[in-house]
């Protein structure tokens, strides 16, 4: 009676683990993975050290954090700024003034004034 219990047990688990071996052999798609960003406007001090605003043609405000970037030297330039989207933290929700926020990873001089 104890070898059928044992036997009737493990083709429980075995058959109950069939199925996982499928879930974890899928491929993630190309889709999931998040795209760079690329935000195109006047690039201006932010209200802290190292962070800074940009508006695109939609008029939406993103805040740019340098990274590993030294962008001050573009403040007042139109500039095409790619990066990695983040959430903000709490301090950049209260005082930050933008709607969404990016990590810079490169950034292209398109006009060296905000004129248009």
């Amino acid at each position: 009676m104890k070898k059928t219990s044992r036997i009737l047990i493990a083709a429980v688990i075995l058959v109950g683990t069939l199925g996982l071996g499928d879930a974890y052999a899928t491929n993630a798609s190309k889709a999931t993975y998040k795209q760079p960003i690329e935000v195109t406007g006047c690039l201006q001090q932010g209200p802290v050290a190292k962070e800074y605003l940009i508006q695109d043609s939609a008029g939406k405000t993103w805040g740019v954090n340098e990274g590993d970037m030294y962008i001050n030297h573009y403040v007042g330039h139109t500039v095409t700024v790619v990066g990695d989207a983040v959430r903000p933290t709490a301090d950049e929700r209260v005082e930050g003034g933008a709607q969404q926020y990016l990590i810079a990873r490169d950034l292209a001089v398109e006009n060296k004034s905000c004129r248009k």
